[in-house]
């Protein structure tokens, strides 16, 4: 049988392949509003990561100065990269490294370049290859998860969509696995403007924390996210800033830019309480976001959707 399309879901990388304005280097780390407006940079008061570990199952996390040291390991699933899983593949080759920067960014130099969520946290780089219906992509990333919790992952970033609410059965043994060893799973919820209107696998597999999209005010992304009722929290989507492997940054949007920010999150809280299990983590996850405002259950951000802080 033919096999679902993997899809990045994110909207900016034509745009990117349409040459969006690149943002400034010495300006990159001004362009990372989340940092201040979702109290990132009160969080490094206590944690940056350390210690932690952060699986990126994507296109392959580059060798860019941004990321000098943080990645630890890595292979590649798709039989198109090298054997470090650092070679971009697939559709969409920027992708993984625009992830990783989000994760672990580590900076060029003090207040210059780009720096992620949990600047500490060590990455692995495990390639896979998007845009293709065929079956073995499918069964690449169930081989993808098993590797990065074999190889240390504590938590695992899939910024990826089939478009379909259900999944392959290699997934259910695969993702299972990841839940038995104590690792966290973030996956985007998917793009309207990439034809995603309700939420794909895997963030539709229970036990996965589904990541919608919120604009630069805090409320639902109508384009960069989609709608589902299995998604946990939301992150910013919009006028999010990256790093190419070139080394280039660039403007880009998307849940495939939210998830990374709560991987990020989910690093934090797994160096600060190395004594909380998977489950405890997401809890923490959730049960400390802002409720969305009003309070009510919104399929397009969840019941307790991670919304900016009040002013």
């Amino acid at each position: 049988m033919r096999g679902r399309a993997i899809l990045t879901g994110v909207t900016a990388l034509a745009l990117v392949a349409a040459g969006a304005a690149p943002a400034h280097a010495d300006t990159v780390r001004d362009l990372e509003y989340w940092l201040d407006d979702y109290g990132i940079t009160d969080a490094w008061d206590v944690t940056r990561g350390a210690g932690v570990t952060v699986a990126v199952i994507d296109s392959g996390v580059a060798d860019i100065p941004e990321l000098a040291g943080a990645v630890v390991g890595g292979t590649d699933e798709s039989g198109e990269g090298s054997a470090d899983g650092r070679t971009p593949v697939g559709e969409g080759e920027e992708h993984g490294t625009l992830v990783g920067t989000m994760v672990a960014g580590r900076g060029t130099a003090a207040g210059q370049g780009m720096v992620g969520v949990a600047p500490e946290a060590n990455l692995l780089s495990v390639s896979v290859a998007f845009g293709s219906g065929d079956q073995d992509v499918e069964d690449q990333i169930a081989r993808a998860v098993r590797w990065s919790v074999d190889n240390g992952a504590d938590v695992i970033n899939m910024s990826l969509t089939t478009n379909t609410l259900d999944w392959p059965a290699s997934w259910d043994d695969a993702f299972l696995y990841a839940f038995e060893h104590d690792v966290v799973v973030v996956a985007a919820a998917g793009n309207r403007g990439s034809g995603t209107v309700e939420v794909g696998a895997p963030a539709t597999i229970p036990g996965v924390v589904a990541v919608a999209g919120l604009d630069r005010d805090g409320d639902a992304s109508f384009d960069a996210s989609s709608q589902g009722i299995t998604i946990a929290v939301a992150a910013p989507s919009e006028e999010l800033v990256g790093i190419t492997p070139e080394g280039t940054p660039v403007y880009w949007s998307g849940t495939s830019g939210a998830a990374p920010l709560v991987a990020g999150v989910v690093a934090l809280i797994r160096s600060a309480h190395p004594e909380l299990d998977a489950n405890d983590v997401i809890n923490r996850l959730i049960r400390t976001a802002t409720p969305a405002t009003p309070p009510f259950r919104d399929p397009s951000t969840g019941t307790d959707s991670w919304t900016r802080r009040p002013p």
